[in-house]
């Protein structure tokens, strides 16, 4: 039975390792058939051919057969084994990932903390089950809680290979990308600057590895608007990345992703529109078409076709990223929040102001309850139905919901932060049909200086503060700076859209 039961299993890893996970289903239940006609009901070789069978209907996406097999897999094993047993380990932590899947987290964090005491018990290594602990509270909301897990994961590391192993790269990058989201892009860089060092001592400045950094790198410098010192970070990665033939991997897929995200915003929609359908091909061949991911990439292209006014081209793309969205994190995660946006932008582009508000509405809903009033997540929603509400004359209402954004942007990031020009400027083109000219240059005036200190200047925006400038000076008979403005139009190039689109 040995001889034939290993058989098929090697069967079985092969098939998964091909990808021919539904071909691999026969050939996992004969190997878990065959051992139980020949074994006692809690042999070890059951719990074995149970773990791969549920890890199987997991990649399946089989979920509820996966909790079931995994289940059965774990109590044969605690009873063959011991509840503290490497293999009880194993097994809870197949569960663990299973439930990551499900955005169980609660459930996950159950059982990673079990493999955690287990191997502290056991003696063993720790550090894959503090990666996927930290993993699991990023799900949770939890940031700090994830850092602490990789800190230790770091700090064990750094105790058994010292400082300068390149294992150390990818805890670095982790705990960098919650720092980032923490808004703490200074210690952010410094872990990137540190894993960079670390790669070029050790697997060379022409590794995959080290171009991912760099990409992580130039994401800082895009979040922080040093988009001038962003770009040639990413052209080098995408250089390393086809030079050793990485390019069928997720980090030179977000690579291209930055960069088209770079040339978008400055109005290179030629360049930008390739590179997002290269990283899109990229996410559906490696993750599929139902893939968190797939729907992003999606959204973004949607976003690129909805600043161009092709809503025939952004339609289905932002349908496809919604129906994917909503049934991989339910009705009311943030990223669904940003489909309802950009679909509500499509929806007013078409004239469906109607739908459109209901959307925005939706989208300022889930964003409220995720984090709070007066977090700036909800400003975009508050931006897009102010333009709405101005659109079908509800002049009152467009006011509050611009002031509203522009008091949550000052309290949370001081009055001149650059995410607020666009609230500035659209309040005071409200102030303009109300003929209060004084509200209104106060409004233009500080927009017109928030754009024009900023490290990266988006010229684009610019040019719509500096026509929005002339116009009012024209109402206002100063002929003189009207002309002023005039002059500076003539060097920019046409102004983007004013609603706002963006990623999750």
């Amino acid at each position: 039975m040995s001889d034939k039961w290993d058989d098929l299993n090697r069967k079985v890893v092969t098939l998964i390792q091909n990808g021919q996970y539904q071909q691999a289903v026969e050939p996992a239940k004969a190997a878990l058939d065959l051992v139980m006609q020949e074994k006692s009901e809690n042999h070890p070789d059951i719990g074995v051919s149970l773990n791969n069978l549920g890890e199987l209907y997991h990649l399946l996406e089989n979920y509820a057969e996966a909790e079931e097999t995994l289940k059965r897999s774990l109590k044969v094993s605690q009873t063959a084994h011991g509840k503290s047993s490497v293999e009880v380990a194993d097994t809870l932590g197949n569960l663990a990932e299973l439930y990551i899947s499900q955005q169980r987290f609660n459930d996950a964090e159950s059982c990673m903390k079990r493999v955690l005491d287990i191997g502290e018990e056991q003696k063993s290594d720790l550090r894959m089950g503090l990666n996927t602990l930290a993993v699991i509270y990023q799900g949770m909301g939890e940031p700090a809680l994830a850092k602490l897990q990789l800190e230790r994961a770091l700090e064990l590391t750094e105790k058994s290979q010292g400082k300068d192993d390149p294992d150390l790269g990818p805890i670095l990058k982790g705990i960098a990308a919650i720092e980032q989201q923490s808004g703490n892009l200074e210690a952010a860089e410094k872990r990137l600057r540190r894993a960079l060092v670390i790669y070029e001592n050790s697997l060379g400045v022409t590794h995959p590895a080290f171009a991912a950094v760099l990409s992580h790198l130039a994401g800082i410098y895009m979040v922080s608007g040093t988009s001038q010192v962003a770009e040639p970070l990413l052209n080098q990665a995408v250089t390393i990345f086809k030079a050793s033939n990485s390019t069928d991997n997720p980090d030179f897929a977000e690579t291209l992703e930055k960069l088209a995200a770079l040339h978008g915003a400055a109005g290179n929609n030629d360049k930008a529109e390739p590179m997002w359908k290269e990283a899109l091909a990229i996410y559906l061949s490696l993750l599929g078409e139902t893939h968190p991911a797939v729907a992003q990439t999606q959204n973004s292209l949607a976003e690129l076709y909805l600043n161009s006014e092709q809503a025939e081209l952004a339609q289905p793309l932002l349908q496809t990223s919604f129906s994917i969205r909503e049934k991989t994190f339910g009705s009311n995660h943030p990223a669904v929040a940003q489909s309802l946006n950009n679909l509500g932008v499509l929806h007013n582009m078409r004239g469906e102001q109607t739908l459109a508000v209901k959307q925005h509405k939706r989208a300022l809903k889930i964003r409220e309850t995720t984090f709070g009033n007066d977090h700036p997540a909800i400003t975009q929603s508050l931006d897009n139905l102010a333009v709405l509400y101005r659109e079908q004359g509800k002049i009152a209402k467009a006011r509050e919901c611009l002031q509203r954004s522009i008091a949550i942007w000052e309290k949370t990031a001081g009055k001149e932060h650059p995410a607020g020009a666009p609230s500035y400027h659209n309040l005071a083109t409200l102030y303009i049909s109300s003929d209060e000219y004084g509200e209104a240059e106060k409004s233009l005036l500080l927009a017109k200086k928030i754009l024009e200190k900023g490290n990266d200047r988006n010229e684009m925006h610019q040019l719509s503060v500096y026509e929005t400038l002339a116009t009012l000076y024209q109402k206002m008979g100063r002929n003189r700076d009207a002309n002023e403005y005039a002059a500076r139009i003539h060097k920019i190039k046409k102004p983007e859209q004013m609603q706002r689109g963006g990623r999750s």
